[in-house]
């Protein structure tokens, strides 16, 4: 995967870690100075991420709130900043704790064979919008992309990607392309990848990776002009429901942007938050100073589609 930086002990268990790479594909002019500078530092080893930002929510690791930084023995004092997307929050030893938008997850009931099943559970409002989604996006069609050579679609879906984040702060990096080459070549058949068609033309994509009894949704990217008046982000949001009965799987993670819309699909929150070990006694005085005084979760209201919530 990109930015693998290599494997280091905690607790005596070998774990991945990543480089960071920021991008803001729009933005001022001194946000994009200062994100190229932070970016020196982070190619210079600086700061290390447990696990890949390329995977968020997959194997997310496990820290001993008690042990602190010596449970990371030298590699402590080899970096200036060591961070850990982990499950929950709570007090650890040395470091910054700071939460994170939640996952959206959507547990897969045992007694839904079809989405037929799944659109039954839902109230009658909720059930309304769902048939409204797919009659407004009725001249829509999805195809299999996987069963295509990547060159007929990894330079569209990057853009279509691009054209769906370039608002936002990501720490995937800049080359797209590159992340999504690196998902078909290295998960192949796990990932999975459906193109939206209007007539011949791609107007959106999904792609969601399957691990043991889990799918993740991981990369989402549509024309706005053209996929809004569809409800084409709902749309692909429902299939990706529907992929997930017929796979069998017991969770779906939606990941965690739009915690509000994906509620209204039957997705509930799943607390998360990053952990910060520094060496330096002035980051970690920022860091302190960030979580307490300016971090702060988008607020939403958590939506219940199903019967009897």
């Amino acid at each position: 995967m990109p930015n693998y930086g290599g494997t280091m002990p905690v607790n005596g268990v070998e774990l991945t870690y990543s480089y960071l790479e920021l991008s803001k594909p729009t933005g001022k002019y001194i946000s994009q100075v200062i994100l190229r500078i932070l970016n020196m530092l982070l190619k210079k080893g600086f700061f290390r991420h447990l696990g890949n930002p390329c995977l968020p929510g997959v194997d997310m690791p496990v820290i001993d709130p008690v042990k602190g930084k010596e449970q990371f023995g030298t590699y402590a004092n080899s970096c200036g900043l060591l961070l850990a997307n982990v499950s929950g929050k709570q007090f650890i030893k040395d470091g910054i704790v700071v939460s994170g938008e939640p996952f959206m997850v959507i547990p897969i009931n045992t007694e839904w064979t079809n989405f037929e099943d799944y659109k039954a559970s839902l109230t009658s409002k909720y059930r309304i919008r769902t048939n409204r989604v797919y009659a407004l996006s009725e001249g829509v069609t999805k195809r299999n992309l996987n069963d295509a050579h990547i060159d007929t679609w990894i330079l569209k879906c990057s853009q279509l990607l691009f054209d769906t984040i370039k608002n936002k702060t990501i720490t995937i990096g800049n080359d797209l392309a590159l992340i999504m080459q690196s998902y078909h070549k290295v998960l192949q058949d796990k990932y999975q990848l459906t193109g939206y068609f209007q007539g011949e033309n791609l107007i959106g994509f999904m792609g969601s990776m399957i691990d043991t009894d889990t799918i993740y949704a991981m990369h989402l990217g549509y024309d706005i002009a053209v996929g809004t008046p569809l409800h084409l982000y709902q749309r692909m949001m429902y299939d990706t429901i529907a992929y997930s009965i017929e796979k069998k799987v017991s969770l779906l993670n939606l990941g965690r942007t739009a915690p509000e819309i994906k509620s209204t699909l039957g997705a509930i929150p799943v607390e998360n938050s990053f952990v910060f070990f520094s060496r330096s006694r002035i980051f970690t005085w920022l860091l302190k100073l960030y979580a307490k005084r300016y971090h702060k979760t988008p607020s939403y209201v958590l939506r219940h589609p199903f019967k009897n919530k």
